[in-house]
């Protein structure tokens, strides 16, 4: 059936008006890679090879020598440039036929239209996979390249399918072509967890295959993607041909296995969805110009496209006209020739929406403060048009600086992830948006320390005078008490001002059955300052980590109650009372993770992160032997006792030992590279207990930090220049 449908469509066109006789000797170029042109080519009798240039090197991805192959059948249904370069492999006869001979042979015989696109997609994605072999693992040879791309077994999948399942055989290893997938597995106290995505250039499979263990997880698409899965014969074979496969993957692996979390494909594919009284080209614009920061950016809108291809209406073309085609060809181009694409969505439900929501990898649905339920209830159903589920930000943009509230109940009814606010036309606010989404966001991590915890004031002061700007933060304990005002945007003063104002009186002592203190005053000054707002109406990202003691596990604090926050995050276990959360008690984060680096790393895995640390260095030690056991009075006395053994106080221990259990925790992060800029700051003779004197420690945290925070920006290309293959753990969190 297919061979006489493809005959009886050359046999018409060698009878075509424009057919014109083409005589190639051998290395003579048919088309070169770059040019723009409507011609189709039929081989009569010769062969031909197909060649790209990657990354500087010629690389042969095909090989045609049976006669009444096509040539160049795809551009000139989809319009753009030859991605390939054609030159003869010996002396070959074709027939050169136009565009619109080709297109009217196509109208007549839909049928054969439609295996002609599958031909040529084909062929498109073995040339996508022989780029993928050159570029990751050097893969240029001809007969391998070839040889491998003809034993691929191909994998359409649409948002929501599943490409294999956790538990099944590893057989087999895949190659991501287009697309996004993400990996999930099943944890029998939390359910399924999200393990990480890929997107294009990335391999899946490999780990389990490498290891004859089976799937660790399920991997599903996120958004329609193309795969090449290799089977384990020909993969072995590749190896052997191959070494430095075997390395690159193994790099991989390695870097996977740190942690049972990781992540590799920030989002590269934006859409923008606009609600009522926000205009979407200024803002794109704005963003595109942030973006090329980092890569090369490219706009899709309905009238971008149908300017672009001098066609109106061709962005609404209906699944499986000739024109899908050429518009398919088109944006798969773009995206291509880009390392971000930005697609608008619009605001009718039309078929270009739907293509845009299929192919989007976030939504960024921009809304103002004021906006009513009705919109609210237009926009999610305007999302929601396909099954697709890719991520999706609030953002909120207003045009004076009101305190934001009910970000949270937006978040929700949006079906959102997260929420970043923006000062209309503030450009400080664009570059963290366009940060944020790419996983590039800055990030200020502080540990906890009581009192001690007040240096971090000083490193906050520091980095605002040296201009670095800050999009996410993130804290345990103290340090996430101090991060929730600083990721609300107050300045160094203010904050130092609300310690001095606060802090001081903090602990209202009570009688120690539950806790020493009864910690209704950090609530009262906490809700003072923040009221009744979410996390999600904070200004900047806040993070906020403390332990569940239920579970004995970190939990981390992304949304709800500010206050909340807090109190958890700041209950030292014994002086404070645990915080209830559901079923479970929340204490210190210190308990766990003092310096949650793989917190903010998982959220900005590409982003420059600062870690503040004044953890002491030491613990209390012993002074002299004073037994085995020890009074009150004994240690009371000893303090006017010249000679006699030094009693530890019972706040030094109880702090200490509160951290210890996460302080080889924080010595693996730091050591495995998390934070691009760690500040060990030593703050002597300062209690962890003593609240009395932000403003001064605050200034010792400042000349510790500055000359360290001098330098290393001084030695920064840009504050965006970030290694673009950097894997990062992520936390074990609820």
């Amino acid at each position: 059936m297919v061979g006489s449908l493809l005959q009886s469509l050359f046999d018409s066109l060698q009878k075509a008006p424009s057919a014109t006789p083409v005589q190639l000797e051998r290395s003579e170029a048919l088309i070169t890679e770059g040019d723009v042109s409507d011609t189709v080519y039929l081989l009569i009798d010769g062969s031909l090879q197909v060649s790209r240039v990657l990354d500087g090197v010629t690389a042969v991805i095909a090989n045609v020598d049976a006669p009444g192959s096509f040539v160049g059948e795809m551009v000139a249904m989809g319009g753009g440039s030859r991605t390939a370069t054609v030159i003869a492999n010996a002396h070959s006869e074709l027939i050169a036929v136009s565009m619109s001979d080709f297109g009217q042979l196509l109208d007549e015989d839909p049928t054969l239209a439609d295996l002609l696109v599958q031909i040529a997609l084909r062929r498109a994605e073995e040339g996508e996979l022989a780029e993928l072999l050159a570029n990751h693992f050097g893969l240029v040879d001809e007969d391998t390249v070839i040889a491998t791309c003809s034993a691929v077994r191909w994998h359409r999948l649409s948002a929501g399918d599943t490409l294999f399942s956790e538990g099944e055989p590893s057989n087999s290893v895949y190659f991501v072509i287009r697309g996004r997938l993400a990996t999930t597995r099943i944890d029998p106290g939390e359910g399924q967890i999200k393990l990480g995505e890929v997107g294009r250039g990335d391999v899946v499979g490999e780990i389990g295959l490498l290891q004859h263990q089976p799937r660790s997880g399920t991997v599903t698409a996120t958004r329609d993607s193309v795969v090449a899965e290799m089977s384990e014969v020909t993969f072995l074979g590749l190896i052997d041909r191959q070494p430095r496969m075997m390395v690159e993957l193994f790099l991989d692996a390695l870097a996977r296995s740190k942690s049972p979390r990781w992540h590799s494909a920030p989002s590269t594919v934006l859409g923008i969805l606009t609600g009522p009284g926000i205009s979407a080209e200024p803002l794109v614009a704005a963003l595109q110009e942030e973006l090329q920061r980092n890569g090369e950016v490219r706009n899709l809108s309905r009238h971008h496209v149908e300017r672009a291809l001098d066609h109106p209406g061709i962005a609404n073309a209906e699944p499986g006209a000739l024109e899908e085609v050429r518009l398919g060809r088109f944006i798969h181009e773009t995206e291509l020739a880009a390392d971000f694409v930005v697609i608008e969505v619009g605001d009718e439900p039309d078929e270009w929406a739907r293509r845009a929501l299929r192919m989007v990898e976030e939504l960024l649905v921009i809304v103002p403060p004021d906006i009513g339920v009705g919109e609210v209830s237009r926009l999610e159903a305007l999302a929601s048009l396909e099954s697709t589920t890719p991520a999706r930000t609030v953002v909120v943009v207003s045009r004076r600086a009101p305190t934001p509230t009910g970000s949270s109940a937006l978040r929700q009814a949006l079906g959102a992830s997260r929420v970043v606010h923006l000062r209309d036309g503030d450009a400080g606010d664009l570059g963290r948006l366009a940060r944020v989404i790419t996983g590039r966001a800055n990030s200020l991590v502080l540990s906890g320390g009581g009192g001690r915890g007040f240096a971090h004031l000083g490193v906050y002061r520091a980095l605002s005078q040296l201009g670095f700007p800050l999009d996410l933060v993130a804290g345990s304990s103290m340090g996430a008490v101090l991060g929730a005002a600083i990721a609300d945007r107050s300045t160094p003063e203010e904050v130092i001002g609300w310690a001095e104002a606060r802090f001081a009186d903090s602990l209202d002592y009570t009688i120690p059955i539950v806790s020493l203190v009864k910690g209704e005053r950090i609530a009262r000054f906490a809700r003072e300052r923040f009221g009744e707002r979410d996390i999600e109406d904070l200004r900047l990202g806040y993070l906020a980590v403390s332990t569940d003691l239920t579970a004995s596990r970190i939990h981390v604090h992304d949304t709800g109650s500010v206050v909340m926050a807090i109190r958890a995050t700041s209950a030292i276990p014994g002086v404070m009372p645990p915080v209830p959360h559901g079923n479970a008690l929340l204490v210190d984060g210190g308990v766990l993770n003092n310096l949650p680096l793989d917190v903010a790393r998982a959220n900005a895995p590409l982003g420059l992160l600062v870690a503040s640390d004044v953890a002491p260095p030491r613990g209390p030690g012993a002074h002299g032997d004073y037994g085995l056991s020890a009074t009150g009075w004994q240690a009371l006395s000893s303090r006017w006792r010249k000679g006699g053994p030094v009693y530890p106080r019972m706040s030094a221990v109880l702090m200490r030992s509160m951290i210890t259990a996460s302080m080889r925790e924080r010595d693996a992060q730091v050591h495995d590279g998390l934070a691009d800029c760690y500040l060990d700051l030593d703050i002597r003779g300062v209690s962890m207990l003593d609240f009395d004197t932000p403003r001064a420690v605050a200034a010792r945290g400042y000349d510790a930090a500055m000359p360290i925070l001098e330098q290393w920006l001084h030695g920064l290309e840009s504050p965006s220049a970030l290694p673009q293959d950097r894997k990062i753990a992520s936390p074990t969190s609820t």
